[in-house]
């Protein structure tokens, strides 16, 4: 008995592969996910800007950095400028203005919110035994759209 507890001893720790649960991997994805997508929703009702491009921090007159490096290197607008202007205005009611910085804002934001309820329904159903909801081919159709539209405004703006 004891030379198999020697056995196992003898056994480098390295030597022992460490595997996450895919149950596990999942439950951090969609946490991930879920917190991610809600800093983005609440970034969008607190932060605020006058009119042109600079956002500002709430309660202050801090501005945030611009972030589009194709605008600051080569002064063309990328097929996601605007998106941040985008979210704020549709965070604040402003349909029109939205759609003016960047159609597809409407789009994402969409997404985005969506991100909430269905990643606290999958880890739910994680939690609960239950398989998750695969969004599959609605999910692709989906995306291709909105990258659809990006490039189709992006090209609109550059002509």
């Amino acid at each position: 008995m004891s030379d198999s507890v020697e056995a196992i001893d003898a056994i480098p720790l390295e030597q022992y592969e460490l595997v996450e649960s895919p149950e596990r991997a999942s439950l951090t994805f969609h946490w991930v996910m879920l917190a991610m997508s809600s800093a983005v929703l609440i970034a969008s009702f607190a932060l605020n800007f006058q009119a042109g491009e600079t956002v500002y921090l709430p309660f202050s007159e801090f501005a945030v950095p611009p972030s589009c490096g194709m605008k600051l290197f080569w002064g063309v607008d990328c097929p996601g400028c605007g998106l941040t202007r985008s979210f704020i205005l549709l965070a604040h009611g402003d349909l029109a203005g939205s759609l003016a910085y960047n159609p597809s804002g409407i789009l994402l934001f969409a997404v985005v919110l969506f991100q909430v309820p269905y990643r606290i329904g999958q880890l739910w159903r994680i939690r609960q035994g239950l398989p998750t909801w695969n969004l599959g081919t609605a999910s692709a159709v989906g995306f291709s759209a909105i990258f659809a539209v990006m490039l189709i405004q992006w090209v609109v703006k550059l002509l």
